[in-house]
């Protein structure tokens, strides 16, 4: 189930392109743009006593979404590694040395197709602190608010409530009654070999995201547990989880992480098995990752935000390409 392509067409996001295919763009006011985006930030996180830190942009695993893909590499005739998809198990790591409030500005690298709004290789913020997933919304808000000079207060709409009212379905039952509900509905484009998750990036993507206000900021909470690997359970089917959209554009994603080891085991295990169906390589679990969840005490909360793309929408620009400098694609 290609869901980028059925985003990319739903959103329709147009792109002026000049002689030889290049977007125009000023590489000055780019350069200035994102200076002043990630100092911005910086001061954001120090005025918040929030610690800097690096991590491994290198990993001997990798952890095994079913949705997303990473580079390998091969140093010296050793290996394989991976390039990380995000820095989220080397952080998590540094939380049992004592360290409660961190963040990090890095590149990250993942398998992608479209090039309108993604790249290969992108600018990804990634900070954790002790909370839930309220306080990390709301810092979320302050400091987007912070960089744009959107003001607050944004939209949150509650996942569940937001897709009964604009659908008349609840996705959060069984595979089966989802699927005749969307059939009796008359909704299109969806197949009987179709999982629980193809049914709802289908029914979010065509039908829910297409339809929400694109002038402001506005968030999405409590996602489904089946593709929220990381985050903890709000309850039998939701975890404590959000997402933050602006433009049409997905921009950062955060959650109470889940520092249960036994169940995030059994779910990289699940998600390993989604890898096999989808016919994609299965990943070894990272068992000192596990560990240091064990060693976790109280609640913390982390988000990840793309800079990337708050660039665009802070600049105004319609594609990636346009907030990139002597961007490299990686395709055959």
């Amino acid at each position: 189930m290609n869901y980028e392509l059925i985003w990319l067409i739903s959103i329709n996001r147009g792109v002026e392109v000049k002689e030889g295919g290049r977007q125009s763009l000023n590489i000055k006011e780019i350069l200035l743009a994102r200076h002043k985006l990630l100092r911005d930030i910086r001061e954001f996180f120090y005025s918040r006593d929030y610690l800097e830190v690096e991590t491994p942009n290198m990993m001997k695993t990798a952890p095994p979404d079913p949705y997303i893909d990473p580079l390998e590499v091969s140093a010296n005739g050793a290996g394989l590694f991976y390039l990380h998809t995000s820095p989220e198990m080397h952080m998590k790591r540094l939380l049992r040395n004592g360290v409660d409030k961190i963040f990090q500005i890095c590149k990250v690298y993942r398998i992608e197709e479209f090039e309108d709004v993604h790249n290969t290789e992108f600018t990804m913020l990634e900070w954790y602190r002790k909370g839930m997933y309220e306080d990390a919304l709301e810092e979320t808000a302050h400091l987007v608010e912070t960089v744009t000079g959107k003001k607050r207060p944004y939209m949150v709409y509650e996942l569940e409530r937001l897709i009964v009212d604009s659908a008349g379905i609840n996705p959060f039952q069984d595979r089966d009654r989802f699927y005749a509900a969307l059939k009796e509905k008359g909704f299109a484009g969806i197949d009987e070999k179709d999982t629980w998750n193809d049914l709802f990036f289908k029914l979010f993507i065509q039908e829910i995201e297409p339809k929400l206000d694109k002038s402001a900021p506005y968030f999405v909470k409590d996602w489904p547990v089946s593709i929220s690997t990381m985050a903890k359970r709000k309850d039998k089917n939701k975890v404590e989880r959000f997402e933050l959209y602006m433009e049409g554009l997905e921009i950062a994603n955060g959650y109470t992480e889940l520092l249960d080891p036994v169940e995030q085991k059994a779910r990289f295990i699940n998600d390993n098995i989604e890898r096999v169906r989808l016919g994609k390589k299965t990943f070894e679990i990272d068992e000192d990752f596990i560990e240091a969840l064990s060693l976790l005490e109280d609640s913390y909360t982390g988000v990840s935000l793309g800079i990337d793309r708050l660039l665009m929408v802070i600049t105004g620009k319609r594609t990636i390409d346009e907030v990139l400098v002597d961007r490299v694609l990686c395709k055959a």
